[in-house]
């Protein structure tokens, strides 16, 4: 079957991970192959198909990613030989050869072995592909074992159910917070930087008892605000990037430096952040200016950070659309710290909730309080050297405002008023994320919302929260007798 027809590399995935193959097999060099563990598939972000893959080649076992593709010149055609995220590739999988070399090379110069699969297919690929592009297509559908069946339930007792793990979720939400502000406590006391290197830290942390007053100090919370809305941020591609840049440019050391405003805060993060560009002289004239701009300002505060510069490739843009690229979201970013850092955007928050009581009046002012609109230069670009074609109108729109507010300023503020004996005020906190109605949704709980009945609610926070909460730890897990939907479907059903 020598072709080069592009078969969906969906199907070539199913092929690798059912490892439908006749033994033995061989590398296209001949070197004897045994796939001992055939990885984890990488959904997630850009890079190899496969991570963590545990292969012999030969007399020797790597561990490392494996890279799947319809033939052996997609690897070029690709990119892969120039991106640094398939360096650690242990194996080249293809259907079938259009090559004469027994390898391909990765962007450091190493050589990865090929293995063309055509000639070990248990069965002819062709009289299956049918059957394999249905399941394919079945598995993408949303995964709701009682879609169709949950009518049996009255919406009440649905919307009963779903609220519940709405504040379930909510709880979660503080208790995460709650470890991370002992962490916090702790790495300001031991004076340890940012990533930790010591190894008994988090044991350190359960074992101890920490007191009331040690929770009082505003900078662990002004920290915790900053790292969370930078993780939120990152979005589901960038966020563990956008944490660690808000861990590696610590608010303490940027509050040290005078006169700052969000150029002196742009340069810091895009420095620490591995994405400016190493190019001086670019033909864009606002940009090389810009650029200028901030190595200049970077030459003055550089040494005020020592936590290390991350690496250019740990920023995904793969399959992002432009306004959703790194680069903005920093820029918003760094909106967010001007304000913490020369605006007491903590403090401003603490306020709207004291000072307030209709439910209405405080989410008005939660959401405008962190709606960015834009300007400078990252107004009118998407990446360095690369004008939009429209002005961005906001770094932060209505809808992450709305998602930062809910998954973070509320869970926050309602440990924090918890934590200084303000208990009135924190149960006007919950109050709010229970009748706070957002302006958007998603296609994952417009799903949901649909298969259980309901009609408006997915835009009532803590019913969006609970449906994202049922989804997660119950469908997904075929938790379906440990639900209170699944028990009364599913024993009714089988009666």
């Amino acid at each position: 079957m020598k072709t080069k027809s592009k078969f969906p590399e969906d199907i070539i995935y199913k092929i690798w991970e059912e490892k439908r193959f006749n033994l033995p097999l061989k590398t296209s060099e001949g070197l004897p192959v045994d796939i001992m563990d055939t990885g984890v598939r990488n959904n997630e972000v850009a890079g190899p198909d496969y991570q963590h893959a545990r292969i012999k080649i030969g007399n020797i076992t790597f561990t490392g990613d494996v890279e799947i593709d319809t033939v052996p010149s997609d690897w070029k055609s690709h990119g892969h030989n120039i991106n640094e995220r398939y360096n650690k590739v242990i194996l080249h999988v293809v259907l079938s050869n259009d090559s004469s070399n027994h390898f391909v090379i990765t962007q450091n110069g190493r050589k990865v072995p090929t293995i063309s699969i055509e000639n070990y297919l248990s069965t002819p690929i062709k009289e299956n592909i049918s059957k394999d592009l249905v399941e394919i297509s079945h598995s993408s559908e949303l995964k709701m074992p009682c879609k169709g069946l949950n009518d049996q339930l009255s919406r009440k007792d649905k919307l009963q159910f779903v609220k519940n793990l709405g504040l379930v979720r909510f709880k979660k939400k503080c208790e995460n917070d709650i470890e991370r502000l002992k962490e916090l406590i702790l790495l300001k006391q031991l004076k340890i930087k940012e990533p930790k290197v010591y190894h008994d830290f988090h044991k350190e942390v359960s074992s101890r008892t920490f007191n009331q007053s040690e929770f009082e100090q505003k900078q662990i919370w002004e920290t915790l605000l900053y790292e969370q809305i930078f993780e939120a941020l990152g979005y589901s591609k960038n966020k563990d990037s956008m944490l660690k840049l808000s861990r590696y440019a610590e608010i303490d050391n940027i509050n040290k430096i005078e006169n700052l405003n969000s150029e002196i805060i742009e340069s810091i993060l895009f420095h620490i952040s591995g994405l400016f560009p190493e190019v001086t002289e670019i033909a864009d004239e606002r940009t090389s200016e810009y650029i200028r701009s901030c190595m200049d300002i970077w030459n003055t505060v550089k040494m005020n950070f020592d936590s290390g510069i991350m690496n250019k490739s740990e920023w995904n843009f793969f399959k992002l659309r432009p306004q959703n690229f790194p680069t903005l979201r920093i820029a918003a970013g760094a909106r967010i710290l001007k304000k913490l850092t020369t605006a007491d955007l903590f403090n401003n928050l603490v306020k709207i909730f004291e000072q307030y009581s209709d439910t209405n009046k405080i989410i008005n002012k939660l959401r405008n309080t962190i709606i960015i609109k834009s300007d400078g230069y990252w107004a009118n670009y998407y990446t360095f050297n690369k004008p939009s074609k429209n002005k961005l109108n906001y770094f932060i729109g209505i809808g992450r405002a709305d998602e930062i507010v809910i998954n973070i300023v509320l869970p926050l503020f309602s440990v924090y008023f918890e934590m200084i004996n303000q208990k009135e005020i924190s149960k006007k906190v919950l109050n709010v994320f229970l009748n706070y109605y957002q302006k958007e949704s998603n296609h994952l709980v417009d799903q949901i919302n649909e298969n259980l009945g309901f009609k408006n609610e997915k835009y009532r926070s803590v019913y969006y929260q609970g449906m994202i909460e049922l989804f997660r730890n119950y469908c997904i897990k075929d938790k379906c007798l440990q639900c209170e939907i699944g028990k009364k479907v599913f024993t009714n059903y089988s009666e």
